[in-house]
């Protein structure tokens, strides 16, 4: 309750200074709100908090990163938040060609819930655009952008237009299939399999430290993320078995990924769907972080020189979902020789690459002049050399460089600098 007082206490200095009649007014219109807001009706969307985050003042904009990037009140929280209530409750009628740009406006949004850190509420924006899709998609109204997602999911099991597991082949990649035991299940990333060396450097590391370990790339398919992120839960339901079953047929104990993204569905989307896989799910880096303090992973040799200078990009996901910006200081600061320059803006207030959610279907643009916000953040620091731990991540901050000053600057996962001193 305290807690709920100091964030809302900003309120009652206002209420105070406000007239008595104005007053009056006011606390009639916000006892009543449930008669005069809420509509009659069977919805998913979140009513309630789309009526408190349009009535909010609003400061959670001033680090929306879509916000920044566009400089429209369009692309504020409170104001999706307001269009999403509209579209709900039919005052803006979904159904009418002219109004696609206020479906299309409960798309672009990147996930990075920077909204969560400000909102009086604690509640997140990112979910309520989703209950909103919920509605949009009952009704038939998804997005081209998106048809295009599920298409894919369903037709090649990844989201990409092919296979992408059925290239490691191709990239080298050393497949290791099950035998039913193994400590713990390499789950990779679909968007992964773009950084092979990535991919062999995390292999490197694990068989370094003596782990059994399987990849299962032959029958590997993608988390189901982008179907959540839609809200086309048939899709998104399908995959959450597949993986179950896939997951299960390890016999590991610890699942671990190198992407946040298929971490945050495995645990936490998958159970919000009732599907629950009994396991311990951890991001890689928070893996590797046990690795070195078990004495599993030495760090033998001195960093190159190009490498000693670096800045760090916190993916969203890791820092404000998994509630985790400790791991990936924690393994660099065990490396020495190694200088580490923090960005203005890092840890949970890290802005985002942009490349996450669903801003990049609905408006490719937006996000790369949100990644290109990132990256200037990111050279401003004087390093040359980009510390992630997330693919999205990592693919978004490349689109985010300019094509003169691509040779200049190197975006690494961190497995990259870990496996030079192993």
């Amino acid at each position: 309750m305290s807690e709920i007082l100091e964030k809302n206490k900003w309120m009652g200095p206002i209420i105070e200074k406000m007239d008595r009649d104005i007053k009056r007014i006011f606390m009639k219109n916000f006892r009543m709100r449930d008669k005069n807001y809420f509509p009659e009706g069977d919805y998913k969307a979140d009513i309630k908090n789309l009526v408190n985050c349009m009535l909010c003042p609003n400061l959670c904009k001033f680090d929306c990163g879509t916000l920044q990037t566009s400089l429209t009140e369009t692309m504020s929280p409170a104001y999706k938040a307001r269009i999403g209530y509209y579209l709900t409750t039919a005052k803006i009628d979904p159904t009418k060609k002219e109004n696609k740009d206020f479906i299309d406006l409960m798309y672009k949004c990147s996930n990075e819930e920077n909204c969560k850190l400000w909102c009086p509420f604690e509640f997140s924006v990112v979910s309520l655009l989703e209950t909103v899709r919920d509605d949009l998609n009952d009704k038939g109204l998804m997005p081209d952008y998106c048809k295009q997602q599920i298409n894919k999911l369903n037709k090649t099991n990844t989201i990409e237009d092919y296979n992408i597991y059925e290239t490691y082949k191709d990239k080298g990649i050393t497949n290791i299939e099950t035998e039913g035991n193994d400590d713990v299940f390499y789950y990779i990333g679909c968007e992964s399999m773009k950084f092979p060396e990535v991919i062999k450097a995390n292999m490197e590391i694990l068989k370094k430290a003596g782990i059994k370990f399987s990849t299962n790339l032959d029958n590997k398919v993608c988390c189901g993320g982008p179907a959540f992120n839609i809200r086309e839960m048939e899709t998104a339901n399908k995959f959450a078995g597949k993986n179950k079953e896939l997951i299960e047929s390890t016999g590991a104990k610890i699942i671990i990924s190198d992407c946040p993204g298929c971490i945050l569905t495995l645990k936490d989307r998958y159970e919000k769907a009732g599907i629950k896989i009994e396991k311990e799910i951890i991001h890689i880096v928070q893996y590797f972080r046990k690795l070195i303090d078990e004495g599993k992973l030495r760090f033998e040799k001195s960093i190159p020189e190009q490498f000693r200078k670096v800045t760090i990009h916190d993916p969203c996901l890791i820092a404000r979902n998994l509630k985790d910006t400790e791991s990936i200081r924690y393994i660099l600061n065990k490396i020495s020789d190694l200088e580490i320059i923090e960005p203005i803006y890092n840890k949970d207030y890290v802005h985002c690459c942009g490349w996450s959610g669903t801003a990049h279907w609905a408006d490719r643009d937006l996000a790369i002049r949100e990644t290109q916000n990132r990256i200037n953040e990111l050279i401003e620091t004087g390093a040359d050399n980009f510390i992630s731990a997330c693919p999205l991540c990592e693919l978004g901050l490349a689109y985010g460089i300019d094509e003169t000053e691509k040779e200049k600057y190197n975006i690494l996962d961190i497995s990259e600098i870990l496996i030079k001193v192993l």
